[in-house]
C-alpha cells in the first residue's frame, strides 16, 4: 500500500516523509543559501536573534517604525556588523501613517484589533498611537541580492509590504510570513487569500509551522507561519529520486 502512494504521489513531484525529518526554517535558510534575510516587522529583533541562535551567519536587515521598540532593537543589533536596523514601516506606498501600539508591542499594528484579538490576549489592547513613516521594499531595495528571504511579521500588514514589492518580489528565494487563522485585525486577508495572491505573484508553500492556538480550543490555530518559494524553482535531481 505505502508502495502504491507513493507512486501516485510521485506523479505530483511529492513524497512521503517521517515525522521525525520535519524542516525548519533554518534548514530551508541554508539549503538555499540564504546570506540576507530581511526582517519587517522585526519588533525587538526577536526573529534576528533566533537566527543568530541557530548559527544564521549573512545579513539581516530589520526593519520596525515604533520609536521606543526601535531603541530596544538597535540594542539588540549592536555589535553585530552583519545586522542592520531601520526605523520606519513598508507597506504599498510612501506615507506617513498612524500606528495602533498595543500594551505588548508585538500585537501592534497599523490595523485596528479584532474584538477576538483581546480575548486571545488582554495584552493586544491598544493603549496609544504612534505616527511613523511607511516606505516601500521596491524603494528602499530596488536591486535584491541573489540569496534573499523576505521574512513579513506585521499583524495584518503583509499584503501591504507585498504590494509595495511587485518589482522585487520575483527575485525573492522566499517569504516567510505570519498568516491567519482566526482574524485579530479588521480588513486582514484570509489564510486562502494569501495563498492565492503568493500563487499569482509565482510562490508556493513549502512550509507551514504553527505559531498559536485558540485560548478555548487548545488543539486549533489561530496563526501559522507560512514559508513560500518560487514554484518555478527546479526541485534537486536528489529529491526526485527518492
Amino acid at each position: 500500500m505505502k508502495a502504491h502512494v507513493k507512486r501516485i504521489l510521485r506523479q505530483f513531484d511529492l513524497d512521503l516523509v517521517r515525522a521525525s525529518s520535519r524542516q525548519t526554517i533554518m534548514d530551508f535558510l541554508t539549503d538555499r543559501k540564504i546570506d540576507l534575510v530581511l526582517d519587517v516587522g522585526a519588533n525587538e529583533g526577536q526573529f534576528a536573534r533566533s537566527l543568530r541562535a541557530s548559527h544564521y551567519q549573512g545579513w539581516i536587515r530589520s526593519f520596525e517604525p515604533i520609536a521606543s521598540v526601535a531603541q530596544v532593537l538597535a540594542t539588540s543589533a549592536a555589535g553585530d556588523p552583519k545586522w542592520d536596523v531601520e526605523t520606519f514601516a513598508l507597506g504599498a506606498t510612501a506615507e506617513r501613517a498612524a500606528i495602533n501600539v498595543s500594551d505588548s508591542t508585538v500585537f501592534s499594528s497599523l490595523r485596528d484589533t479584532t474584538d477576538a484579538a483581546e480575548r486571545f490576549s488582554e495584552q493586544a489592547a491598544v493603549h496609544r498611537t504612534e505616527e511613523i513613516e511607511v516606505r516601500t521594499l521596491d524603494d528602499v531595495v530596488p536591486t535584491m541580492p541573489a540569496n534573499t528571504l523576505l521574512k513579513i511579521d506585521t499583524q495584518g500588514f503583509e499584503k501591504q509590504v507585498l504590494d509595495g514589492a511587485r518589482r522585487t518580489l520575483p527575485a525573492l528565494k522566499g517569504v516567510l510570513m505570519e498568516l491567519p487563522i482566526i482574524q485579530l485585525y479588521h480588513g486582514n486577508w484570509k489564510f486562502h487569500e494569501a495563498v492565492e495572491y503568493m500563487d499569482r505573484a509565482g510562490f508556493v508553500p513549502a512550509q507551514i509551522h504553527p505559531v498559536n492556538f485558540h485560548w478555548r480550543d487548545k488543539v486549533s490555530l489561530v496563526e501559522v507561519d507560512c514559508l513560500f518559494r518560487p514554484k518555478n524553482e527546479e526541485v534537486d535531481a536528489n529529491l526526485r529520486a527518492h
